[in-house]
């Protein structure tokens, strides 16, 4: 199927090691080199990025602002472009990362002449109102995990751009999830999307839940955390601060940990994320990084602290066994939040491993009175 791209295209896929293509990418392919309108629907690993990404390289004519490709995070825009410069050996497209938290000059000048526009949709729509975007241009237009920007109240904002950039000619939503007001987009702005979905929308293959069930006591974790860690590991807990104290103490009894939350500066973020992937051992963080962070090798998820919603828990540990390789996911929880691991079993059919902590287990004393 790669090879009937265009041989610059096929080429650079063969260079990166892309030998066969993934399920979404050969059931959205032969629609989306035709120029249609589509809503991919996947979950994360499964190739989505590539799956829109290549057909609209093969078929753009190499124009000022051409495509733009919207995500909802920092995080997420660097990786799809970083996905992109791979496809992008033998094409040399111009691209620009458009986002907050770094200055405007020098995505301004980007602006003037890429055909790529990677951003997130709050410093796009800013670069609308500077005068230094012109959205009329637009002809491919991608939203990246669309329920997400839902989640994150960038709907008022997806709308505005979407209405903005009506001169486009393919509009491609992808997402893990597709609720009602992800429909409800569509209809609006997409009418005529093919709907193309592969897997259970909570699909978590190949993915070993363990639960405990113990007091909550944070020494107890800890111990339960450390135990646990196996190959690359990320450890999520629900706030900053906990993050902070939790980095801060397993780094005196494991090497090569790493942290990254919304509080960290921009820059340390991605030097973290680089490093992290590098040669990194665990990586602390929030739900920063829950969805989307293209990680292949990370074999274990622990939930320090069990999340509030079951979907967040599926986007979690969804980060292991990535491209359907294997993974572990090990939640560390309470009486009162077992409820939320187990609607998220629910959800994704499956049936996690539960493991009662008992006072004579322990054999740790907890600490009190730490704040959460």
């Amino acid at each position: 199927m790669f090879q009937s791209l265009r041989s610059e295209l096929s080429n650079a896929l063969l260079d990166a090691g892309f030998k066969e293509p993934t399920e979404i990418q050969r059931a959205s392919l032969p629609y989306l080199v035709r120029g249609s309108d589509a809503v991919l629907r996947a979950r994360t690993g499964s190739g989505k990025t590539a799956a829109y990404l290549l057909p609209i390289m093969n078929s753009v004519k190499g124009e000022r602002g051409e495509v733009l490709i919207l995500a909802p995070t920092r995080e997420l825009i660097r990786q799809i472009a970083d996905q992109f410069d791979l496809f992008n050996k033998y094409l040399n497209y111009s691209k620009v990362l458009v986002y907050g938290g770094v200055g405007y000059q020098g995505q301004e000048r980007g602006l003037r002449d890429a055909v790529f526009i990677f951003a997130t949709p709050g410093r796009m729509l800013d670069m609308v109102r500077r005068g230094s975007a012109d959205l009329g241009r637009v002809r491919f237009l991608v939203i990246d995990e669309v329920d997400r920007m839902l989640d994150m109240g960038f709907i008022d904002d997806i709308r505005t751009l979407l209405s903005l950039s009506s001169n486009r000619k393919q509009t491609i939503m992808a997402s893990a999830t597709v609720p009602p007001e992800v429909k409800s987009l569509i209809s609006s702005f997409a009418p005529t999307a093919r709907f193309i979905g592969v897997g259970d929308e909570y699909d978590v293959p190949n993915i070993e839940q363990v639960v405990y069930i113990a007091s909550g006591d944070w020494r107890e974790k800890m111990e339960l955390a450390i135990k646990e860690i196996s190959g690359k590991t990320i450890i999520f807990t629900n706030t900053r601060k906990r993050a902070d104290v939790l980095h801060r103490q397993l780094r005196r009894r494991v090497n090569g940990v790493f942290y990254t939350h919304g509080g960290v500066d921009q820059y340390v973020r991605e030097k973290v994320m680089r490093e992290f992937k590098e040669r990194g051992k665990v990586l602390v963080a929030t739900d920063l990084v829950s969805r989307g962070i293209d990680i292949l090798d990370i074999n274990t998820i622990i939930n320090f602290d069990v999340p509030q919603d079951p979907e967040t828990y599926i986007h979690r540990i969804g980060r292991t066994a990535r491209l359907d390789k294997g993974g572990r996911a090990v939640t560390l929880a309470t009486d009162d939040d077992i409820g939320i691991v187990m609607k998220a079993a629910q959800l994704t059919g499956t049936r996690p491993i539960i493991r009662r902590i008992g006072m004579e287990e322990r054999g740790v004393r907890a600490a009190r009175g730490f704040e959460r």
